[in-house]
């Protein structure tokens, strides 16, 4: 396969998530008002289907996942909780449900495109555990952010180690204990958020720079440099430095690190730069 060329997925058909592709970018928005974006059935058969799809193509560098309806995500779906919590046969639902909302977090933390949650509206429960799972996070005017699950008598299940990642332990309990609210600008002193916007403008501002930066990198060495990151995190050290000279001797030989040296040596932005 030449530099440029990999392979382009069939964007998959999604009931509450509306898709709109711009070249290498992925807009994903949540668009379920009578739910304020809840995590139903459909929201998360939607994102696994879409993460799916799109994990191996190369064409798509940027995953750009924001809500409508002046709503990022309300969290767990607690009305299908409470329809499950009275099932005495077979499988337990209310099991079932919050162990599949967990791999769709790990599903999203590990994708290996660069992924963007841009929050503006409530971001409650399961909504905090996305942005935590997210690359980069930008705080709209209208952002919230809140662990609400222990005012509902309920943990932090399923998205405890991704908030842990985010923020540290210490501060995860201090959020998690309380239930304390954060607009954008105490997100971003906490380390949730990574900009912070006054307005639609300044998102769009953001945005931008983000994607002017993305433009220059390497999709395959993102996606690789994105898992040996969340390895070395929880790696021994001695397999892990087997592992990273094994990933490093592989790209190096292969086409993106073969056309970064070559432009490197010539003086030239690399092709995949021109493409963006």
């Amino acid at each position: 396969m030449r530099v440029g060329e990999s392979m382009v997925s069939s964007l998959p058909e999604t009931r509450v998530v509306r898709l709109e592709r711009q070249g290498w970018r992925l807009f994903a928005t949540i668009d379920d008002p009578s739910t304020r974006n809840a995590m139903t059935g459909d929201l998360v058969a939607d994102f696994d289907a879409i993460l799916a799809a799109t994990r191996a193509d190369r064409s798509l560098r940027a995953l750009i996942l924001q809500g409508a309806n002046g709503a990022f995500c309300a969290g767990a779906d607690l009305r299908r909780a409470r329809r499950n919590q009275g099932a005495k046969t077979g499988a337990d639902p209310v099991v079932e449900a919050n162990r599949r909302g967990g791999a769709l977090f790990a599903a999203f933390d590990a994708h290996p495109m660069v992924t963007i949650a841009v929050v503006d509206g409530p971001a409650f429960g399961g909504g905090f555990g996305l942005a935590c799972c997210a690359d980069f996070v930008i705080a709209g005017p209208r952002a919230r952010f809140a662990l609400s699950e222990t005012g509902l008598g309920l943990p932090p299940a399923q998205i405890a180690p991704f908030v842990i990642a985010r923020l540290g332990l210490r501060r995860a309990r201090q959020l998690a204990l309380s239930g304390q609210r954060l607009d954008g600008k105490a997100a971003l002193a906490v380390g949730l958020a990574d900009y912070v916007a006054a307005d639609d403008s300044e998102i769009t501002s953001h945005l931008s720079t983000l994607f002017v930066e993305l433009g220059r990198i390497a999709p395959g060495a993102n996606a690789v440099t994105k898992a040996l990151l969340r390895e070395a995190a929880r790696a021994d050290l001695e397999s892990y430095r087997l592992r990273a000279a094994e990933v490093f001797r592989d790209c190096l030989q292969g086409p993106e690190g073969q056309e970064g040296l070559q432009a490197f040596a010539e003086k030239r932005r690399p092709r995949w730069a021109e493409q963006s």
